[in-house]
């Protein structure tokens, strides 16, 4: 199992000891290097994604554990995303979470971001260096709730769809540069929720 509370049978677990995870890798911005699926951003990459190619869910509790380092600079924040309910890499549902704590429920539509809800200044955010921080969505029945190191940070309701989906995950930073702090990925579970 991911993180605490997760439940229902495994659909997908990874935690990263091999590339055999059917990730869809992009080297040197997203490579699985052995225990964590790291994401480089440089100064011609502000945003890097990968979403997995051989497992689908649509109903399901999603659970990532990742290291997120700290702001690049007070304008250039580094974010992290988990995505599901994903058609493809421009349609998909994601939860993001930012350097300085914030937590932002997305879609992507045809490549169009739209910000469903933010929650500012997550007191449940660890941003010790090297912190793992769990985020775990659960997407069941048309309810999505989202949950950070085990705090429930907010639920909507929206239409899933009706065809088994993609997830993956999504890294950001607000400005490119060279040298960015890598963000590592250090497990993903999905499990059938129920």
């Amino acid at each position: 199992m991911g993180v605490p509370g997760q439940v229902g049978t495994d659909i997908f677990q990874d935690k990263f000891t091999d590339d055999s995870g059917g990730w869809d890798e992009y080297p040197p911005q997203s490579a699985v290097v052995p225990p964590a699926f790291v994401f480089t951003l440089d100064a011609n990459n502000a945003s890097a994604t990968s979403q997995n190619l051989t497992f689908n869910a649509t109903d399901g509790d999603y659970c990532m554990d990742f290291i997120l380092p700290p702001a690049i600079a007070a304008d250039n924040q580094m974010y992290v995303a988990m995505v599901f309910w994903a058609a493809d890499y421009n349609n998909n549902m994601q939860v993001l979470v930012a350097s300085n704590s914030s937590v932002t429920l997305g879609k992507l539509t045809s490549g169009t971001w739209t910000a469903i809800s933010t929650v500012q200044n997550a007191p449940a955010f660890n941003s010790k260096a090297n912190a793992v921080n769990s985020l775990r969505v659960t997407a069941l029945a048309g309810t999505i709730t989202v949950y950070l190191n085990g705090t429930l940070i907010k639920t909507v309701r929206a239409q899933e769809p009706t065809n088994p989906s993609r997830f993956g995950i999504y890294v950001q930073d607000d400005t490119a540069v060279a040298n960015a702090p890598p963000v590592k990925i250090t497990g993903y579970t999905v499990t059938t929720g129920k």
